[in-house]
């Protein structure tokens, strides 16, 4: 896939307070989390959360607040309530983001799994769509959306 069109600097969005940039889309198989498709040809679609001061104050109070939570869970264990860990803040961020795939030739997508955050990739999401364009299509058209409102970025990929 080679992009035709995009903004310069990829940024797609603004959620929550990040910019959120378009880190690419690939084709591969549909890894075994993601459950009836796991194995398809799919299409996975990486974006990233821009690095700066207001990720570094949430990445901060995330710890604070994981260590907080080891010493209340050490606590309530004894008296047998469940406390669950805190969120990563880029979930919260990643979640208020849709994407709307469309190709050339009408073909339907349908989002079918995919991973946000996590230790080494706290501001990385990957989510897989499938089915893979059809062989007769030849460009594919990614929307981006921030809690329903088309954020008026999108790109533009060749499938030769």
């Amino acid at each position: 896939m080679k992009i035709i069109s995009a903004p310069s600097d990829l940024v797609i969005a603004n959620s929550d307070g990040i910019n959120v940039r378009f880190a690419g889309i690939n084709l591969d198989r549909a890894p075994g989390y993601v459950g009836e498709t796991a194995g398809e040809q799919s299409l996975h679609l990486h974006l990233n959360g821009i690095r700066g001061a207001e990720t570094q104050l949430r990445d901060s109070q995330f710890l604070r607040d994981l260590q907080d939570w080891s010493e209340r869970d050490k606590d309530l264990e004894v008296f047998g309530q469940e406390v669950h860990p805190p969120q990563m803040p880029s979930i919260a961020v990643f979640d208020q983001i849709g994407i709307q795939l469309t190709n050339d030739v009408g073909t339907g997508y349908r989002r079918t799994g995919g991973k946000m955050a996590g230790s080494g990739t706290e501001w990385d999401a990957l989510w897989i769509y499938t089915p893979a364009p059809p062989p007769n299509a030849q460009t594919l058209q990614i929307e981006f959306v921030v809690v329903g409102q088309t954020t008026g970025k999108h790109c533009i990929l060749s499938l030769d």
